[in-house]
Parts: structure tokens; C-alpha cells; sequence
């Protein structure tokens, strides 16, 4: 079949996009067997996926099968990326308005997935944002921010969705944390404190569910190359791809670089699959050698 498309130069979009869907396509050596990451019939919910990784997670989920709800806070950044998107999945991807801070946000949610596609079968948290400051500097309204984005509504997510994933006789919830929920960093002051928190919270939350087959795990992320850290960039210092070496030298990151979103969104895809049936209550660091802690 790829020799025919090579063969017919009007048809080479065509042959790039099957070489693209088939090298999304993982199969992993399990079990003396193979297992295909394929989320083929399946249905996520990702939450914060107009940008950075949220968007790479979205695209990754599409490109092997899943249909996808997403939110965002900002409307118009939201419809550019839904839109994008359904130009090249269809009706497969689907965005709604929210802010996961709010008490009702990932109730309402989990609903658009049941009345868009018909059930839900993965959960990823991954909308989040920092405020900086230290212990006694950063306000109650901040940490009041930090602590209803990346606890509370992990906690409402977990409420509203196992309903759902029991429906579909179990399912996945992966928290996207990071490395700093066990090494402490004052440059993520709150976010260390309330990630530490969300572990505590994983690991509970896998043995409370895993008589109803649904796995919990987090994803304890590095540095990620996202528009976060180009907004922190000064053009009239030095190149982008200077600052962003500079950054990862200044935490000591051992590969020397930033990940790529893709590179998490791939560990993501392996922890909501088949692949990982038997691995629950884990945290997988995907950070480039950072963390030091055993």
C-alpha cells in the first residue's frame, strides 16, 4: 500500500498522514506478547487542553483512537484549538468553557462526556498554574488559588468521574503533578506544598478504586517546554533556545535541556493503557534526570 502512494505523487498528504497515525501506533513487547497502545472506542477527559501539554495530550489521545472532551478557562483560546483540531479528528473532539477551580466545573464536565460521546473511560487533571512567592509572601487568595487548581479539584474530579468509569466496568485517573511534590523547590513554593498533598491523594485514591478496576496514578513531570516559560523570556537577552538551556542548567536538569510535551503526553498514554494494567498508586517522574530523591 505505501508503495502505491509513492507512486502516485497526488496522493503523497495522504501517504504522510498514514505514516504519522502508524508511527502513533506503539506496540510494547508484554507479557511474551505484544500490546498495542490503542485508545480506539475510548473516551477522555482532559482537563486545561487549549495549550502546552494539555494540547499535546489532547492531539496524542486523538491520534491513536480516543474521543476527547477538553476545557479551558478562555474561551477564545479554547475554540482555536477545538477547531483546529476538528478539522483533522471530526467530531471526535469536543471543548467546553470552565474554570476547575469552580465547586460544579468537573461535575459539569464529566456530563459533556456522557451526553457527547456516551460514558467517560480516562481522567487526566491536568490544568494547572504557580503562583510565585515564598511561605510568608504568597497570600491566602494565592494559596486558596493553588490549592482548589491542583488538590481540590483532583478530589471533585475522582467524585464525579468514578460514577462513570464504574459504568464502563473500570477505567484510568492520572494526575499530571510534578517532581517537586517530593523535592521541595522555593521556586514552586505553593506548589510543592500542594503537590506533596496530591500524592498523598493518588496513592489512597488507587487503593480505595482498585476493587472497581480503576487505576490512579500521577505523572511527576520536570521542566516542560510550554508558552508558561516563553512568557518568562526576554527576546532582548538572548535567543529563546539560549534562555530555555540556560533554564535547564540552572535546576541542574541532567539531559541539559526542557522535555517537549510530546515527550510527556507519550508517558501519559502509556499509564492510561492496557500496557500498564498492573501499575496503580505509582508516580512516574518524566523529568529529564532533575529529581535526586531515591
Amino acid at each position: 500500500m505505501l508503495e502505491n502512494f509513492i507512486r502516485q505523487p497526488e496522493k503523497q498528504p495522504d501517504l504522510l498522514a498514514l505514516v504519522k497515525k502508524l508511527c502513533h501506533r506503539v506496540s510494547i513487547v508484554f507479557g511474551g506478547g505484544f500490546v498495542e497502545i490503542t485508545f480506539d472506542g475510548k473516551i477522555v477527559l482532559v482537563t486545561g487542553g487549549s495549550r502546552g501539554l494539555g494540547r499535546a495530550l489532547v492531539e496524542a489521545f486523538l491520534e491513536n483512537g480516543a474521543s476527547v472532551v477538553t476545557c479551558a478557562r478562555h474561551a477564545d483560546e479554547l475554540e482555536t484549538a477545538v477547531g483546529a483540531l476538528q478539522e483533522r479528528f471530526g467530531d471526535r473532539i469536543t471543548g467546553w468553557v470552565a474554570d476547575i477551580r469552580e465547586a460544579d466545573a468537573m461535575e459539569q464536565l464529566v456530563h459533556v462526556a456522557q451526553e457527547h460521546f456516551g460514558g467517560l473511560d480516562i481522567l487526566v487533571n491536568n490544568a494547572a498554574f504557580s503562583h510565585s512567592g515564598t511561605g510568608l509572601s504568597l497570600t491566602d487568595e494565592q494559596w486558596e488559588d493553588e490549592w482548589q487548581m491542583k488538590s481540590m479539584a483532583v478530589v471533585r474530579g475522582a467524585r464525579a468521574a468514578v460514577p462513570a468509569l464504574r459504568t464502563r466496568g473500570g477505567g484510568s485517573i492520572i494526575t499530571i503533578s510534578a517532581v517537586f511534590d517530593k523535592q521541595p523547590d522555593a521556586r514552586f513554593y505553593a506548589s510543592s506544598v500542594v503537590r506533596a498533598g496530591v500524592l498523598g491523594l493518588t496513592k489512597l485514591l488507587a487503593r480505595e478504586l482498585a476493587p472497581d478496576h480503576i487505576r490512579v496514578n500521577a505523572i511527576g513531570a520536570g521542566l516542560i517546554h510550554t508558552p508558561s516559560w516563553e512568557k518568562r523570556y526576554d527576546p532582548t537577552t538572548s535567543s529563546l533556545k539560549r534562555y530555555l538551556e540556560e533554564t535547564a542548567r540552572a535546576y541542574d536538569v541532567a539531559v541539559q535541556r526542557l522535555a517537549e510535551p510530546e515527550e510527556v503526553a507519550n508517558a501519559v498514554l502509556f499509564l492510561a493503557s492496557d500496557a500498564a494494567s498492573y501499575i496503580t498508586g505509582t508516580q512516574l517522574d518524566v523529568d529529564g534526570g532533575l529529581a535526586r530523591y531515591l
